[in-house]
């Protein structure tokens, strides 16, 4: 990594010229992706979280916490947008640059049509649940689907490409229903059958066989229930969020993939004392997050 640095460092001092000072060099190498590639072998770490609309918290805020994962792909749920008439910045953009990742999507579909005020963040500027990408790689303009199935309308998965060291990526962020809050959990197949994730499944098989895939965001259902150990076995898509949770992140690749690290937080829990709700959270979601090595396209 140090050698790829100098690289580009003197890549840079001969483009630059006498105009360009050391400093300006300095922060020219700063903004340069951070992705390791030795041997063939490129490292992605990617994260999901959803952020309950900012109901308790600030993009800045947010990303504070996040900030030491040093995260290349963000993948986020129930995001708010700004409300009609609000001259603001757009909430996921603020994350980005709060977060130094420069390429950023969101989706046009709210969550069970869910919209400000009952679902506002806290400033009462932003409003609804969106989902977005954030990317250090640039991104496609997304699309949004909104797969058939079983639980509340308008549930969508956000997707989006990039291209990280000559690999082509297929990225979905998601908001879901499932069977996570019911207290009698089905057991038959029909729970799987009837599913968005279902539908969902179908919809990722269909994709290219050239593209890696990354799915991430809010499943409504436990890591160890029917439904998700069915979206994994017919996606061959392997799940990297191996704590009980209904918040995932799955992968597939044509070529050898390695999981390295990953984890699962709710964030300092001193933030909103008082409501009960999100445990005085951030939010009533906490954070998975992943490492990923992926060897050389053949």
């Amino acid at each position: 990594m140090k050698m790829l640095l100098s690289k580009r460092f003197l890549f840079l001092r001969r483009v630059a010229g006498s105009t360009i000072s050391w400093f300006a060099l300095v922060a020219l190498i700063a903004v340069v992706p951070t992705f390791a590639e030795k041997g063939g072998i490129t490292k992605l770490r990617v994260l999901a979280y959803n952020v309950a609309c900012g109901q308790w918290a600030t993009p800045e805020q947010i990303a504070e916490v996040l900030k030491p994962l040093n995260p290349d792909i963000v993948l986020l749920s129930e995001v708010p947008k700004a409300n009609r008439g609000k001259k603001v910045k757009d909430w996921s953009h603020r994350l980005g640059d709060a977060l130094g990742l420069g390429h950023v999507r969101v989706g046009m579909v709210s969550s069970a049509n869910h919209k400000a005020p009952n679902w506002g963040d806290v400033t009462g500027n932003y409003g609804g649940k969106f989902k977005s990408v954030l990317s250090r790689t640039p991104l496609t303009e997304g699309k949004d689907f909104l797969p058939e199935g079983s639980g509340w309308a308008r549930a969508s998965a956000f997707r989006v490409e990039t291209e990280i060291n000559g690999r082509k990526l297929a990225l979905y962020s998601l908001h879901l229903p499932g069977f996570a809050h019911h207290k009698r959990q089905p057991t038959e197949l029909s729970a799987w059958e009837g599913s968005k994730q279902k539908a969902l499944a179908d919809h990722i098989n269909a994709e290219k066989k050239s593209y890696d895939v990354i799915v991430g965001g809010d499943f409504n259902e436990w890591t160890d229930g029917l439904v998700m150990r069915s979206f994994s076995e017919e996606t061959k898509m392997a799940n990297a969020t191996q704590e009980k949770s209904i918040d995932h992140i799955l992968y597939r690749s044509k070529t050898s993939i390695k999981l390295l690290e990953k984890g699962r937080d709710w964030g300092p829990k001193n933030q909103n004392k008082d409501n009960v709700k999100s445990n005085g959270c951030l939010s009533d979601h906490p954070w998975v997050w992943c490492e990923l090595e992926i060897s050389e396209v053949d």
